[in-house]
């Protein structure tokens, strides 16, 4: 990788551009386009294809097996949790890797049911570590918002573990507006190193609370003792929420929540999707709850870390349920929050308010879900290069600013990115999207999914900003915001198409 340090007067030209903006319900990211390839898609995508106090897990020492590569050419599902392989096309601005698998599994021997382990950790900046300063993120240029100062309620990293026949996939979210590739990458490989399991199975994510610590160097960054912190933390929650799986069976329900869409489409992703498992006694270990809404009812005038409306949703989730919950957000480009209407005190009474609707609707759904009973685990993997259109970005990476590493290839840049499918028996198919997935980018891949119940983990393995239909590029919704903070116009369409060519090459085998 060779990243090309720019002059200091740029730095003008970097905060006129006002990284993420400060509009209402706005956001930030990232990065990303590339071109596809795999089965079902084609070289060129086609441009008109339309928190809070929480319960702890024990076990916090993890195994530390390996396991020895196995070599495939073709984008199949994993039938284990064998190693896949990285092959290259011709073109360099373009690999692909795919995982499959064999007949090993990471217990050594066959899983009957589901096993099932969580754990969380709260990751929030100490006061020394506040003393130098914890920039959050998401809302306007670099350093204007100032560092934080105080934390309002503390940001976690809620890990959820799942093992089944077929495989095993470590799912975490964070309470962050995002996380620089250096990072994920840190976390990823440290999780391997602890667990035995391939990075591809290692799934971070971030909530994109834009009242939390920036890791990603769009805003002023954090302190490295703090980024060093807080990737060990994740790494070590995930490990030991799969150091604590149990057989376990797991239901699943589908539901509609309130969202709103801020580009004026008539409509949004409002599914709500709860996960919820228990051990064998039918004692509840945990619940994943996946929902799309970005967590800005804190604005820009808020100095204090905080989960926003995430936290309140989550700490209400678990009184209601008695166990770990977390909550992963899902198609968010677009979507925004759709606080009941009232007289509230301030901001926080505002995202309470939301965050316990959100909560009530959770609680509610997982009386009607319906048991995952075969407990099959399929997984798959890709990564692609994503080429960096974007001036912004570009201008950031020079100056040395971001926490992500982009590559120089002539006069252009890419950056590295990745998605991880999973599919729970036949009633559950999901992928992790690596930023923010507008509504109708995101709906095409939930159309292309067989099962009743369909996860998109936005802002997943990656958090490279909006992801943009083509066909939706630069046509005036919300005054283009959006596009603003993007890779590019094929960013959209190539991360769709690559996902879904995991999908549909799934989707023979049910």
């Amino acid at each position: 990788m060779t990243t090309r340090r720019l002059p200091l007067l740029t730095v003008p030209l970097l905060f006129s551009l006002a990284c993420g903006g400060s509009d209402p319900g706005g956001s930030t990211g990232g990065t990303s386009d590339s071109t596809s390839t795999g089965p079902g898609t084609t070289d060129n995508p086609n441009p008109s294809v339309a928190s809070t106090d929480a319960p702890t897990s024990t076990s916090p020492t993890s195994p530390t097996s390996t396991s020895s590569p196995t070599t495939t050419d073709d984008p199949t599902v994993a039938t284990s949790t064998s190693p896949g392989t990285t092959t290259t096309t011709g073109d360099p601005v373009d690999t692909t890797t795919t995982t499959s698998g064999d007949t090993d599994t990471t217990t050594g021997g066959p899983v009957d049911g589901f096993l099932v382990g969580v754990h969380t950790s709260d990751v929030s900046p100490t006061d020394m570590h506040l003393d130098k300063n914890v920039y959050m993120g998401a809302y306007g240029a670099p350093f204007t918002r100032g560092p934080a100062q105080g934390v309002h309620d503390p940001i976690f990293a809620r890990s959820f573990a799942i093992e089944g026949d077929g495989g095993g996939i470590i799912m975490a979210i964070v309470d962050l507006p995002g996380m620089g590739n250096q990072n994920t990458r840190a976390v990823r490989q440290k999780v391997a190193e602890l667990t035995g399991l391939e990075e591809s199975q290692v799934l971070v994510g971030t909530t994109h609370s834009h009242s939390a610590p920036d890791l990603m160097g769009l805003w002023g960054g954090v302190p490295g003792d703090y980024r060093d912190y807080i990737n060990e933390e994740i790494a070590q929650s995930m490990a030991a929420a799969w150091d604590a799986r149990v057989p376990a069976t797991l239901a699943v329900a589908t539901v509609k929540a309130p969202n709103n869409n801020r580009r004026s489409w008539g409509f949004t992703d409002d599914d709500m999707i709860v996960l919820d498992a228990k051990d064998l006694d039918g004692e509840r270990i945990g619940t994943l709850v996946n929902f799309a809404a970005h967590p800005v009812i804190l604005g820009e005038d808020n100095k204090e870390i905080s989960c926003d409306y995430v936290g309140y949703a989550v700490q209400k989730i678990e009184a209601g349920l008695g166990a770990p919950a977390s909550l992963f957000n899902g198609t968010l480009g677009d979507a925004t929050p759709k606080v009941p209407e009232g007289m509230y005190a301030d901001d926080f009474a505002r995202a309470q308010a939301y965050g316990e609707l959100l909560a009530d609707i959770a609680v509610a759904a997982v009386e009607t879900a319906e048991p995952i009973d075969d407990g099959v685990l399929a997984w798959s993997h890709t990564e692609w290069e994503q080429g960096v259109d974007n001036l912004l970005f570009n201008l950031a990476a020079g100056l040395g600013i971001l926490q992500f590493d982009f590559m120089s290839q002539g006069l252009s840049q890419v950056v590295a990115t990745q998605s991880t499918y999973f599919r729970l028996g036949t009633q559950v198919q999901g992928a992790a999207f690596p930023g923010e997935s507008l509504t109708r980018n995101g709906l095409a891949i939930k159309e292309v999914m067989k099962t009743p119940h369909k996860m998109i983990l936005g802002n997943t393995g990656d958090a490279l900003g909006y992801f943009i239909p083509s066909d939706e590029w630069q046509t005036g919704k919300n005054d283009n915001y959006e596009e603003t903070v993007s890779l590019g116009k094929t960013a959209g369409d190539t991360a769709r198409d690559k996902i879904n060519a995991m999908i549909t090459a799934d989707n023979a085998n049910f």
